[in-house]
């Protein structure tokens, strides 16, 4: 029982720093918005979870492969809206060429749009949304996003402990179970369920 305990453990703390890695690297809590600047669209929106305080930059990405369109400059106009889990508006602002200089890039090319302060929200999340109230036919077909990501410091190489505990984690996870399971033979079942039930649950948060 003391070896499923240890073990266990070990394992649930290797996973939570793989999980929060993860997230981090892949912005999973941050809020993007997929739009189509060459034509007009309704709201669109996206939640934004917001752990502590602290600056978020809003910014317009676009993906172009076509050669021909690179250099073409942005001529329409979007608008974006940020609001607080209470239901204020913190930010509703609207984007043209006037206030913003975006053009089309070859490959991948983004423009800073504004910096936000924003507070805690941990139950409740931030809403953003966002919509393009007049197209630009010279974007049509091609993908653009609206994100709205926290400023962060650049984790370094003490970012890559993230990948290097996944094979720590699973071992520990698994040998967790198989000693839970021996310990489910003597009548026990709620070490292998709790096991079982960590191990599904940090399996499905990596593929996520």
């Amino acid at each position: 029982m003391a070896g499923w305990v240890v073990t266990l453990a070990l394992g649930v703390s290797s996973a939570s720093l793989v999980v929060l890695g993860v997230r981090r690297d892949t912005r999973a809590e941050d809020a993007t918005i997929p739009v189509w600047l060459g034509e007009a669209s309704d709201w669109r929106t996206a939640p934004l979870r917001v752990w502590s305080v602290g600056p978020y930059t809003l910014f317009l990405s676009t993906v172009n492969f076509d050669r021909a369109r690179v250099g073409s400059k942005f001529r329409g106009e979007v608008q974006v809206m940020v609001r607080h889990p209470g239901g204020a508006t913190i930010l509703d602002q609207r984007f043209s060429p006037a206030t913003i200089d975006h053009t089309m890039p070859y490959n991948y090319g983004d423009t800073k749009f504004a910096t936000v302060q924003l507070e805690p929200a941990r139950i409740r999340r931030w809403t953003v949304a966002a919509r393009v109230t007049r197209a630009d036919p010279q974007f049509a077909g091609v993908r653009s996003e609206i994100k709205l990501w926290r400023d962060r410091v650049d984790p370094g190489m003490g970012g890559l402990i993230t990948y290097v505990l996944i094979i720590p984690a699973i071992v520990f996870l698994l040998f967790a179970v198989f000693l839970s399971a021996v310990v489910a033979r003597r009548g026990r079942m709620a070490p292998l369920v709790l096991s079982i039930t960590i191990t599904l649950a940090f399996l499905l948060a990596l593929v996520s």
